[in-house]
């Protein structure tokens, strides 16, 4: 599991579908879904139910959902932190 990973995890869940996300990260659905996919895998994890007619998150998907958006907030307050210009 990479940070681009959660990016990818992240985009789906806001946009509620793989072809919707990969417009956002300007990649095509079929990377969006394999990285999904290896995610699931490296969990050991469903993250989605996959329908006919879209995606629900799942249980583990929102648990992950709220832990990749404090990870990634982390990740980009890092620079600033470092550099001592931390957020009040």
């Amino acid at each position: 599991m990479d940070i681009k990973d959660l990016r990818y995890f992240i985009a789906v869940y806001e946009e509620r579908g793989f072809a919707r996300a990969g417009v956002l990260l300007d990649t095509v659905q079929s990377n969006v879904s394999a990285r999904i996919r290896r995610l699931e895998s490296f969990l050991g994890v469903q993250l989605f139910e996959r329908h006919r007619r879209g995606i629900v998150v799942t249980e583990k998907g929102e648990k992950l959902y709220r832990h990749a958006k404090r990870v990634i907030a982390l990740l980009e307050e890092t620079p600033a932190a470092v550099k001592g210009k931390e957020a009040a």
